[in-house]
């Protein structure tokens, strides 16, 4: 099955809840994450943050993502997160990837049209879909800071209409990160964006969410959903504690293998969750 577009693949799912997308930073989450979503038989979003790819020789797991999704035997997207600049967009786009999100969150909201018009007219042209967002998140993802920063929603039938963008954040109270307590999500947010817009709306800062409130965002309109932390956690949780059950082996062809078991039971079950398993709640 051959790699596939953001916007494409929330149309074979929309008869279902929302997509996941993970966070991938080597060979080995990413064996993990698409063989998890083969488990399932579920689409599936790698995705790496801009800030991960850009570092050097970073260049290659972008490569391998891409590989990855054009021999998995599921829809698969290939997602640069969090990109702040044009530059960065095209190229993860010239690597092959089938999604980018140009992130203009913190430039006023005009600038965020205009920066995000210049990249979706880019994109589209070639094929590739682009998320955008709206308000910021609290917290810190692979190494950048943001301070929470509500979505307004009447902002945002104006702002999908003016950049035709494929996807969209929003922010909730949501967080990246661990979160410290228990996060309020404001839920209206969600309500309000997506009875004024038909873009997909997406929940950035998923990991250590309750189930119950990715069922309640889920059921008013989130399409998709971003775990990186979790896959953190898993990888690393992992790694030391089979690495502690024999330290003088060093196994490197063990151990990994043990990862990427880790990780695909994070995104198989989260698939599954996000996709359907949210109506129970």
């Amino acid at each position: 099955m051959s790699i596939i577009n953001l916007k494409d693949l929330l149309c074979i799912h929309k008869n279902l809840g929302a997509v996941g997308a993970f966070s991938t930073y080597d060979l080995f989450s990413a064996q993990g994450i698409i063989a998890g979503a083969e488990r399932v038989g579920r689409p599936v979003i790698m995705m790496i943050g801009a800030g991960v790819l850009n570092r050097q020789g970073n260049d290659e797991v972008g490569r391998i993502m891409v590989h990855l999704a054009e021999k998995a035997s599921v829809p698969a997207a290939v997602f640069l997160d969090h990109a702040k600049d044009f530059a960065s967009c095209m190229k993860a786009i010239r690597l092959g990837f089938s999604a980018v999100m140009i992130d203009g969150s913190a430039l006023p909201f005009e600038e965020n049209i205009s920066l995000t018009k210049q990249v979706v007219a880019a994109a589209h042209a070639v094929g590739v879909s682009v998320e955008a967002e709206l308000g910021a998140l609290a917290g810190i993802e692979d190494g950048e800071s943001s301070e929470l920063k509500l979505t307004n929603p009447a902002d945002v039938p104006i702002f999908a209409e003016k950049t035709d963008v494929d996807a969209l954040a929003v922010s909730i109270g949501n967080a990246h990160g661990l979160y410290k307590g228990i996060p309020k999500l404001h839920f209206e947010v969600v309500e309000k964006s997506a009875a004024l817009t038909a873009t997909p709306l997406v929940l950035h800062g998923g990991t250590g969410l309750e189930a119950a409130q990715f069922a309640k965002a889920v059921s008013l309109g989130m399409k998709k959903v971003n775990i990186g932390t979790e896959i953190k956690r898993a990888y690393m949780d992992t790694f030391v504690r089979e690495h502690s059950n024999d330290t003088q082996s060093y196994d490197l062809i063990g151990v990994p293998q043990k990862v990427k078991q880790a990780v695909s039971e994070v995104v198989a079950a989260d698939l599954d969750f996000f996709a359907e398993g949210w109506k129970k709640y």
